[in-house]
C-alpha cells in the first residue's frame, strides 16, 4: 500500500484557532493516518505545500450544478444532456473556488445522481456529491418547473419514497417562492403544513436529513415547527422565526450572491432584479440577527457558481470574525450534512480534503480566498497550474 505525505507550511485549526507550522500529514487510502513534525522518513509520494497555509476544504452547501443565474422556467427546462454539460463546467468551478464537498439541492431527471458517479469514477472533476434528486413542491404550484410534483400528505410520502429508491442522500423541498421565479411570491407557502410534516416523518424514518427552500412567511414557521434540518435563503426570516429556529437547532444556509447576481444580471427582467434587490437589501439584517443568536450557519452559492468567497465575505458584513466564517464554509457545512466525523477538520481518521493558500486566509482580503491547491481525499484536484482530471 502507497504511503503518500503532504507537507504543510502552516495548517489553521478554525475550530480553536491554534495554528501548526511545519507539519507533515501522513495519508492511508485518503484519509488521514497520522500527523507529525516536518521530518522523519521519506513518502513514496510527496506534495510539497511548505510554502502554503492549510485550512480544510470548503463545504457549498446550497447549489444546482445543473442550472446557472437567472431566468425563469424556460432555462431550467432545458434538455437534461445540456444540463450534464453546465454541471461538468459547474463542477470545475466550485474546485477551483477551493469547494471539495457539495450539496446539490435539487435537478431534474435524477442528473444530479449521475454526475456524482460521474465524480465518483473519476471521469470528471469536481467536489464530492451530496445530491437530493429532484426537489419537491406542491401540485401545480408556482415553482413546478424545479421539481417533481407532489400533492397532499399521501402523496408525500410516497415521493419521499421514490427518492430514497433512487438513491438520494437527503430529502429537499420547495415550500415558498423562489427569487428566480417570476411569478412567486417569496412568503406565499408552496406546500401546507400537512405536506411538510408528512415529508419530515418520512425523511427522519429513513435516516435521512431534510432542508427546505424558503425565504420567510407560513411555510417556514411550519418547516421549523416540523424539524426540519435546514432552511435554505431565509431572506424574509422574522424574529420569531429565527428565535425558533435557535430554539429547535435548525440550520440556516446562506446563499447571498444569488439574490445579488439576480440582481445585477443585465438579461433578467426589471421585475426580477428588483426582486432580488429586495432580498438582498433585507438579508444582511437577517444573517446579523442569526449570528447574534448564535444560530447554526453553513454557506451555499446556490447557482453562483464558484464564489464561496463572496459568502464568506457576507458573513463577515454581518458580524463574524473571519475564523467564525470560514468554519461556516467548512465544519459547518460537513455538520449540516451529518458528515462532520468525516470531513471539515484536518484530523486523523478524516479524509484528507484540505486548501491552500499562499496568503494567510485569515487576514487575506476577500478576493485572496481561492486556493492554489485544492486536495480532495488525498487526491490532488487542482494546483497551481490549474484543474488537475
Amino acid at each position: 500500500m502507497m504511503t503518500s505525505k503532504i507537507r504543510c507550511g502552516e495548517i489553521i485549526d478554525l475550530v480553536s484557532g491554534k495554528r501548526r507550522q511545519n507539519v507533515d500529514l501522513w495519508l492511508m487510502n485518503g484519509k488521514i493516518g497520522r500527523i507529525s513534525e516536518n521530518g522523519g522518513r521519506i513518502a513514496e509520494e510527496e506534495i510539497d505545500l511548505s510554502r502554503f497555509y492549510v485550512i480544510p476544504g470548503f463545504v457549498d452547501a446550497h447549489n444546482h450544478l445543473c442550472l446557472r443565474v437567472g431566468g425563469e422556467a424556460a432555462p431550467m427546462m432545458e434538455a437534461l444532456a445540456y444540463q450534464v454539460l453546465l454541471a461538468v463546467r459547474h463542477a470545475r468551478f466550485a474546485l477551483l473556488s477551493g469547494v471539495t464537498t457539495l450539496r446539490d439541492v435539487g435537478e431534474r431527471g435524477y442528473v444530479d445522481l449521475f454526475v456524482r458517479r460521474g465524480i465518483e469514477e473519476g471521469i470528471i472533476p469536481g467536489p464530492r456529491l451530496l445530491v437530493a434528486g429532484p426537489g419537491f413542491l406542491q401540485s401545480c404550484g408556482r415553482l413546478w418547473f424545479m421539481g417533481r410534483e407532489a400533492g397532499g400528505h399521501t402523496e408525500v410520502r410516497k415521493t419521499v419514497r421514490k427518492q430514497l429508491k433512487a438513491g438520494i442522500d437527503f430529502i429537499r423541498i420547495f415550500v415558498s417562492g423562489a427569487g428566480a421565479a417570476f411569478s412567486a411570491e417569496k412568503a406565499v407557502p408552496g406546500s401546507s403544513r400537512e405536506e411538510i410534516e408528512a415529508a419530515v416523518y418520512e425523511a427522519r424514518a429513513a435516516g435521512r436529513n431534510i432542508g427546505v427552500q424558503t425565504h420567510g412567511g407560513d411555510a417556514a414557521t411550519w418547516a421549523i415547527e416540523a424539524g426540519v434540518d435546514a432552511v435554505e435563503h431565509g431572506c424574509f426570516l422574522t424574529e420569531e422565526q429565527l428565535l425558533m429556529m435557535r430554539e429547535c437547532g435548525t440550520w440556516l444556509v446562506v446563499t447571498s450572491g444569488i439574490q445579488r447576481a439576480i440582481r445585477d444580471c443585465a438579461g433578467n427582467s426589471a421585475f426580477m432584479r428588483e426582486k432580488a434587490g429586495a432580498a438582498y437589501a433585507n438579508y444582511l439584517s437577517v444573517v446579523r440577527r442569526a449570528v447574534e443568536l448564535g444560530i447554526n450557519l453553513a454557506v451555499g452559492n446556490d447557482t453562483n457558481h464558484g464564489c464561496i468567497a463572496e459568502e464568506i465575505a457576507f458573513l463577515e458584513r454581518a458580524g463574524m470574525e473571519r475564523r467564525a466564517a470560514l468554519l461556516a464554509a467548512t465544519l459547518g457545512g460537513a455538520s449540516l450534512c451529518g458528515i462532520e466525523e468525516e470531513i471539515g477538520t484536518l484530523d486523523i481518521g478524516k479524509e484528507a480534503d484540505l486548501i491552500a493558500f499562499e496568503r494567510d486566509p485569515l487576514t487575506a482580503a476577500p478576493r485572496e480566498l481561492v486556493p492554489a491547491w485544492v486536495i480532495r481525499s488525498g487526491k490532488v484536484m487542482k494546483n497551481p497550474v490549474g484543474v488537475c482530471s
